[in-house]
């Protein structure tokens, strides 16, 4: 559903193009987030107001047109904030989103248009929507007892000693369908800003940033069978999937399903989709630690997923420019390393990039998807190559890490020259 990118040109370190928007101030990061969070919001609770054609809840039907004539207001103030290039396609998702509910249009679609904004958004303005730090269980343990229990209940249910004072009741988290559904970074969002028209208030002054992402992770524990062991680490099965920590707290369990599904099968293994979202949420209640190239080698492989996805949608403008970002920020930092490794596959990897643009240029999806797919595979490669060696710590470990950390300084005096050879 959503994911950060930083822009090119500020990772290349380059001035700003010409008529650019100065940077957002303080007021319109705010507003930003809470744009993000509407979109959001409507995005997954529409489908509970509508139901073919027809409103099934008048009161949830009521508020997320509010929301949708809100979410207008609210990017006719940001407007100036965003990118020239930026505006176009998400005035157009705006309008759209607002004339879908109105029509009372199916819950897809919406749902569609929310997912499709929200990224470009996050992107246009440089939100981060996920944790600098991986979610400690056990410390969300103790925050939720002392600020979210007495409404939603020890067990999550929405059933807290204070819930009966409040209409409408608190949100239980004790529904796996709603949580597949939904990513950490809603529930960071309603920490963060409240929920309009409910008792939910702000916390954004009483708990820190990284508690507030702590908590959105724990609410992941209600759906787990055995929840009470806050484990150190996940079970053998969960350990062997490998999501970035971006991609868990961004992206619902449905939508990074597939990739979980697909990794269990290269271990030799068939699962189906409601045991990927389990294993997804195991992943929550305690993400396991990866290394810097782990990290950047999963953001990586599902922004390539993600771009096949907006090709097939014939939105090649969108899925060049993903591709692109992602490569700049999480593949090139790991070039050096590769070289010393394993130098083809960089050069496999860059030759891909090339000829992903040149089919998006000349309109050549089917040569585009099968580009896009490569370059999956190339990651994979790299994944091989630049897994952790058996023998733990040492010199040579150092040394790599070393290197990585001064390439990631140096990278960035050569990314205007990159520019000019994936542009």
């Amino acid at each position: 559903m959503l994911f950060v990118a930083v822009s090119l040109a500020n990772f290349a370190g380059a001035a700003e193009p010409p008529g650019a928007p100065p940077p957002a101030t303080q007021r319109e990061m705010g507003d930003a987030e809470q744009l993000v969070f509407l979109l959001q919001y409507v995005g997954s609770d529409y489908a509970g107001a509508v139901r073919d054609g027809r409103v099934v809840d008048e009161a949830e039907y009521r508020e997320n047109r509010e929301f949708a004539a809100l979410i207008a207001e609210r990017f006719a103030h940001l407007r100036s904030a965003i990118p020239p290039a930026k505006v176009a396609a998400l005035e157009t998702a705006v309008a759209k989103l607002r004339e879908l509910v109105d029509a009372r249009a199916d819950p897809r679609l919406v749902r569609e248009i929310t997912e499709a904004a929200i990224p470009r958004l996050v992107e246009a303005l440089d939100l981060r929507s996920f944790p600098r730090e991986r979610p400690d269980p056990r410390r969300a343990s103790a925050l939720y007892a002392d600020n979210c229990a007495p409404c939603h209940g020890a067990r999550g249910g929405g059933d807290g000693p204070r819930a009966k004072e409040f209409d409408p009741p608190p949100a239980r988290f004790t529904d796996p369908e709603r949580l597949n559904a939904t990513a950490p970074y809603v529930f960071y969002n309603a920490i963060t800003l409240g929920v309009a028209n409910t008792a939910m208030a702000s916390f954004a002054e009483a708990l820190s940033d990284q508690e507030r992402w702590d908590l959105a992770f724990y609410i992941w524990t209600f759906i787990v069978p055995d929840r009470g062991a806050l484990e150190p680490s996940p079970s053998p099965a969960a350990r062997q999937v490998v999501l970035s920590l971006r991609d868990l707290a961004t992206r619902t369990s449905l939508e990074v399903a597939p990739e979980v599904i697909r990794q269990a099968a290269a271990h030799g293994e068939m699962i189906d989709r409601e045991e990927a979202c389990q294993r997804v949420a195991r992943l929550r209640v305690h993400p396991p630690p990866l290394s810097d190239a782990e990290e950047r080698l999963a953001r990586l492989r599902q922004d390539l997923v993600r771009s096949v996805s907006l090709v097939e949608h014939g939105d090649s403008d969108a899925a060049a420019d993903v591709v692109t970002t992602a490569y700049l920020s999480d593949f090139e930092p790991l070039e050096p390393e590769l070289d010393r490794r394993d130098r083809q596959v960089r050069q496999d990897f860059e030759r891909g990039l090339i000829e992903f643009r040149t089919a998006l240029r000349r309109s050549d999806t089917k040569a585009a998807l099968a580009t896009a797919r490569m370059l999956e595979s190339t990651v994979d490669r790299a994944a091989t190559v630049l897994a952790p060696r058996a023998s733990g710590g040492g010199p040579g470990t150092m040394l790599a890490i070393t290197a990585l950390i001064v390439a990631a300084g140096a990278v960035a005096v050569r990314r205007i020259g990159k520019l000019r050879r994936v542009s």
